[in-house]
């Protein structure tokens, strides 16, 4: 049986969280989505120490948000100064107007109570 990796947002996972908040004009939106999916698939999930990436749309049409997880910095940060990621971080560039990257530790979780389907 394969288990199917998934992002797990916990106060004790052993992880940093590359939180970066993209702006771009409107008409880039999709097109920055799809750039970021396909640099995942095809760089990202290849380097040691990626664990998950999650691409969140903005209903507004202005922000992309890339939450990733990496076994640690010392994973996250070599990998910026990797020569294959050029590329793939110039189109990523290209496309946005601003952006704004963060490491993050999770400290804190909080969920609703679980209740039935109406």
């Amino acid at each position: 049986m394969s288990i199917t990796p998934r992002t797990v947002i916990s106060t004790d996972a052993d992880l940093v969280t590359s939180i970066n908040v993209f702006t771009v004009t409107p008409g880039r939106q999709a097109e920055l989505v799809a750039a970021l999916d396909r640099t995942t698939r095809v760089f990202f999930a290849t380097v040691p120490g990626f664990r998950s990436a999650n691409v969140h749309a903005s209903q507004d049409g202005t922000r992309v948000v890339n939450y990733a997880q990496w076994a640690s910095a010392g994973h996250f940060e070599p990998m910026l100064r990797m020569p294959e990621a050029r590329p793939h971080l110039a189109e990523i560039g290209a496309l946005v107007e601003q952006s704004d990257p963060r490491l993050y530790e999770v400290r804190s979780t909080h969920h609703g109570a679980l209740t039935a389907p109406r």
